[in-house]
């Protein structure tokens, strides 16, 4: 067996790694979804004062790449730790490539000074998948679960303006505002305001995760990365009475996916709940993404249980859960 660097500029080398990536991680999945080529390209020939990034490869003793890692490094915050992703071919499961490449991700942490290592694992909702023994035996433990869930796309326009008239009478004193792409500049700082709280809002479980440092300089890069991979990018934002960023929510496109969507962070700031923001938010967004994009799509989704309030907005919209997805640490 050999584990090698992957450069991300060498196009070769990249496209097979990301093959046995997509292999990797989809097996068995109905509902997979990882980042399309182009993206994770994108993402990895890209440098951001953020996030580094490293992929590696095992090799078998022919010289095929069967098995791939991910090492994902945040450089602003949360500095003790590193996220990894590990996929292995079906066909070459059990034969040790996995335990290699866990072993060098754990060395890439101690090079890096990192002492928690966090992966995700995939399962079925009423069942077990490969990856929880595999993570079960690098010692990890399950800090939290969140739930999978999608909503196909479009959404009837009329059902939308009903939920929007249910909730209004809720939130009539703050304005609801929404943008493609780029964030208003007089926004922004407010928005990276709300964005810094996300981890402190959130239900965590047991994951040892800290807040997230936000400005609008992280924003813009945020925003700049978007771009590069072909993702469009669309925000519906609360404005309380006095001004105050009050809660935001946002979907991403995916231009190298035909079929998947993605909903990214929704959130309200404590001092404004209450008010149905959620929903409204939720509702105003897809009012406004649906005007660019009617084709049918699989829009997804992913929450802890804990978080209640969410859960039961996803409901109202029609998400259905399919799969579990568990976030997995170890203290090195």
């Amino acid at each position: 067996m050999i584990t090698e660097r992957i450069d991300p500029h060498d196009p070769v080398a990249f496209d097979e790694w990301h093959g046995v990536l997509e292999a990797g991680v989809t097996a068995g999945r109905e509902f997979a979804v990882h980042w399309p080529r182009e993206e994770m390209r994108a993402v990895m020939i890209r440098s951001t004062p953020y996030f580094a990034k490293e992929i590696w490869a095992a090799r078998d003793e022919s010289g095929r790449m069967v098995g791939v890692l991910f090492v994902d490094l945040p450089l602003q915050d949360n500095l003790n730790l590193v996220s990894m992703d590990i996929a292995v071919l079906p066909e070459f499961r059990r034969q040790g490539y996995g335990t290699a490449l866990a072993a060098l991700g754990q060395e890439r942490a101690a090079e890096h000074g990192r002492s928690i290592v966090q992966a995700m694992v995939h399962s079925p909702i009423d069942g077990s998948a490969p990856g929880q023994s595999f993570a079960r035996a690098q010692g990890m433990t399950v800090g939290i679960v969140d739930r999978h869930r999608i909503l196909r796309l479009p959404l009837d326009e009329a059902f939308l303006t009903e939920l929007a008239a249910e909730v209004a009478d809720h939130h009539r004193d703050y304005r609801l505002v929404s943008w493609q792409g780029r964030c208003p500049d007089d926004l922004v700082d407010g928005y990276a305001a709300l964005e810094s709280t996300f981890n402190d809002e959130i239900p965590l479980g047991d994951l040892a995760t800290e807040a997230e440092v936000y400005d609008a300089a992280r924003v813009r890069s945020r925003e700049q990365q978007a771009v590069a991979q072909g993702r469009q990018s669309w925000v519906t934002a609360a404005i309380a009475p006095d001004g105050a960023f009050a809660g935001h929510t946002e979907i991403f496109y995916p231009t190298h996916d035909p079929i998947n969507v993605f909903q990214s962070g929704t959130l309200v700031a404590p001092a404004h709940r209450g008010h149905r923001l959620g929903l409204a938010l939720k509702v105003a967004n897809h009012l406004v993404v649906q005007r660019a994009h009617s084709e049918p799509r699989v829009l997804h989704t992913w929450n802890a249980e804990q978080n209640t309030a969410m859960n039961a907005v996803n409901e109202r919209l029609g998400y259905r859960p399919v799969e579990l997805t568990e976030e997995w640490q170890r203290k090195l």
